[in-house]
């Protein structure tokens, strides 16, 4: 099967928002999710406006620049008080971010069973089959395995996060920091999306790894759409359903890997 482009990526976060629409049977599936995300989301403002002022006093201090004792020693003075402040607001902003990911990523861990069922279906419903029927002995051990995983998933994705942020710190590296973050949160939102169909098909990492290489264009598209689709406000409390709908018929589009 050919790679998908950056496009057809991108184009599956609107044909889950259309399957959606059409598919009711599967909206009592995105309740669980959307609820979370709300108090999550909630949870992430309260945090960073009750650390906001400690975190502009820490970079004021940090980043301050001392008064010339001479006239033209504004020639240098002046543009490093530029530059402090730009990197101050750089700085907050990708702690703004780094704070609403983190709670992102917590609310997709603990929705991680009702989003694994949700996902189930929309496969179910884009093969034209019937979806499995489990005990509940079953289904908690599916839960427990979907939690579980994407907590790896979680686990790893800060843990890169955190080191791109401690990059940042550093002075001229911000850009590189920055585009690094973006370029990160997009292939893992792929990954992480398009990971509930591999799990159940039990794609082991070397299969999928090669698998997300050969349609890595339409990966990264699904990814750069669903990084800006969690950056409008609003639209955010959709994301968690419609992108784990939307990477699941993105897996299927590019075929699941057969493990021999």
């Amino acid at each position: 099967m050919a790679a998908l482009g950056l496009l057809r990526g991108a184009s599956r976060i609107s044909a889950a928002l259309r399957m959606l629409r059409r598919e009711r049977s599967l909206w009592p599936y995105c309740a669980a999710p959307l609820a979370l995300n709300v108090a999550l989301f909630a949870g992430a403002l309260m945090l960073f406006a009750a650390s906001y002022g400690d975190l502009v006093g820490w970079l004021a201090g940090l980043l301050a620049v001392d008064d010339p004792a001479l006239w033209y020693q504004w020639l240098w003075v002046g543009p490093l008080r530029a530059f402090a402040w730009l990197l101050r607001w750089i700085v907050i902003a990708a702690a703004a971010l780094l704070v609403y990911l983190l709670f992102t990523v917590v609310g997709s861990v603990i929705a991680a069973p009702f989003l694994d069922l949700l996902s189930e279906r929309v496969e179910a419903l884009a093969r034209g089959a019937s979806p499995p029927v489990r005990g509940w002995r079953d289904s908690l051990r599916a839960a427990a395995a979907a939690a579980r995983e994407d907590l790896k998933r979680a686990a790893f994705f800060l843990g890169v996060q955190i080191v791109i942020f401690g990059v940042g710190l550093v002075p001229g590296l911000q850009p590189f920091a920055g585009a690094a973050a973006l370029l990160c949160t997009a292939a893992f939102l792929s990954l992480d999306y398009t990971a509930y169909v591999l799990d159940r098909h039990q794609i082991p990492f070397r299969a999928r790894r090669s698998w997300l290489w050969q349609h890595r264009g339409g990966m990264l598209g699904f990814g750069g759409a669903a990084l800006a689709s969690f950056l409008v406000p609003g639209l955010n409390f959709l994301c968690l359903p419609v992108l784990v709908t939307g990477g699941t018929l993105l897996a299927l589009e590019a075929g699941v890997p057969r493990v021999s």
